[in-house]
């Protein structure tokens, strides 16, 4: 193992751990507030968030497994499984946000397609998929053991278990995010050409650009880490060599996507309103009782 290995797996934990409890933060807000309960972008979002908690809580298992150079266990595929699974849900929660943003914009009069138990639907349908989907991988040991990493992963030249998942679940569900997006500026774009509406025009294209980009954060992240991995897959089959991923490359595709997911999660708490403001006005609760404590000790004395 070389030498720069701890310092990366405690940065992993570190940003695991941020991403957990950010997600378990956001999910707890929404679910707690009964205003927050009725926004179903909102609950999209949640949708999100277990996403991040099952990336999370799997390299945190997975981290502290390689800290303790551990032999291989009976855990080892699962935690590549629910790792694999949880990275997948993110990009098919984001998917459906902004399927969900096409409705509310470019279909605004057809109510029956932003009902929210249909989404919720499409959120519980997507899980189960995410979930049953990847189960012939598990089963068929597509997730071997290798000991230089000290982690289940699947084999570089395993096509079938590398181009499965990433064509169904990560590659179709960005092609349907970008061309939903596209919809949405286009649409926003043709309907805001007013001249006397031009300033208005430019703020609200402003602010679909801005939701876009919020909800396609957590996928340009994942990808941008994935490619790490894609590099050295595409190698192996270029060059027909039966070998697996270096020992580094798999500790740099684990830090990076615990850093991108915990990325994403911190996103959602704070470029969501709502959510900001609450957690805002209960950090703040504390510091304005001490304050007021303060006071009250000084004019006492």
């Amino acid at each position: 193992m070389f030498w720069w290995a701890t310092p990366l797996e405690l940065l992993l934990l570190t940003f695991s751990f941020i991403g957990l409890i950010s997600s378990i933060v956001f999910i707890l807000v929404v679910v707690t507030r009964h205003e927050l309960r009725e926004n179903l972008a909102l609950l999209l979002a949640v949708n999100l968030s277990i996403g991040g908690i099952i990336t999370c809580v799997s390299m945190i298992s997975q981290g502290v497994h390689m800290m303790m150079n551990s032999p291989e266990d009976r855990l080892c595929p699962f935690r590549s499984y629910f790792y694999t699974v949880g990275g997948l849900y993110i990009f098919q929660a984001a998917a459906l946000q902004t399927l969900y943003r096409l409705f509310v914009t470019v279909f605004v009069h057809r109510r029956k397609w932003q009902n929210r138990y249909l989404f919720l639907f499409l959120a519980l349908v997507q899980f189960s998929v995410c979930l049953l989907a990847l189960l012939p991988l598990l089963v068929g040991k597509r997730f071997p053991y290798f000991p230089t990493a000290k982690a289940c992963y699947i084999a570089l030249n395993d096509i079938f278990g590398v181009l499965y998942p990433a064509t169904f679940f990560y590659f179709i569900p960005l092609i349907l995010q970008s061309i939903c997006s596209l919809w949405i500026l286009r649409h926003v774009t043709r309907s805001t050409q007013a001249g006397r509406a031009r300033i208005n025009a430019n703020k609200r294209i402003r602010k679909e650009q801005q939701v876009l980009a919020r909800l396609a954060l957590p996928v340009i992240l994942l990808l941008s880490v994935g490619l790490i991995f894609f590099v050295f897959f595409f190698g192996t089959v270029l060059t027909d060599a039966q070998w697996q991923a270096p020992p580094y490359v798999l500790h740099l595709s684990f830090l990076g996507s615990s850093a991108a997911t915990a990325s994403s999660m911190l996103t959602n708490l704070l470029l969501y309103k709502q959510v900001k403001k609450i957690i805002c006005s209960f950090l703040r609760y504390p510091l304005m009782r001490r304050g007021q404590n303060g006071v009250h000790v000084i004019a006492q004395s």
